[in-house]
């Protein structure tokens, strides 16, 4: 396994990529030439930041990807419009959990009200949910 080496002269184990666990084992193997000098100047920048050559390409390689992927439009007014849904629906949560205080205090519970409290609760975790995920995906 290499070693980083720092500016004090101490070494410390440079990081590879994550196991895939359960004995599943990464299928695809790519393989590259590069010049002698592209090989320093990758290993070089990989061992500053700590990484084995393999999981700083992979990272840089993937990074490149995400960042020439054009930003769709109608995904950012996607995005946008669910985060405006969440609102909306917290602030239904607001008011159902204004209904059950009152129920409460005057001990009259709609039979109605577990379930719309129920169904409040899930679309908002949903919500956000599908929010964080597509968040992912915006630069």
């Amino acid at each position: 396994m290499g070693r980083a080496k720092h500016e004090d002269g101490q070494s410390e184990p440079l990081q590879r990529r994550a196991k895939l666990g359960e004995g599943r084992r990464r299928e695809r193997e790519l393989r590259i030439r590069v010049s002698d000098q592209k090989y320093k100047e990758i290993h070089q920048a990989a061992t500053q930041v700590g990484l084995a050559c393999s999981a700083f390409v992979v990272r840089t390689v993937r990074t490149a990807i995400r960042e020439q992927r054009p930003l769709d439009g109608a995904l950012a007014a996607v995005h946008a419009d669910l985060r405006n849904a969440s609102r909306q629906v917290n602030a239904v949560g607001v008011n159902l959990n204004q209904l059950v205080r009152h129920a409460n205090t005057h001990n009259e519970v709609s039979d109605s009200l577990p379930w719309l409290a129920a169904y409040c609760f899930q679309v908002v975790r949903r919500a956000e949910a599908v929010i964080v995920e597509l968040g992912r995906h915006l630069p």
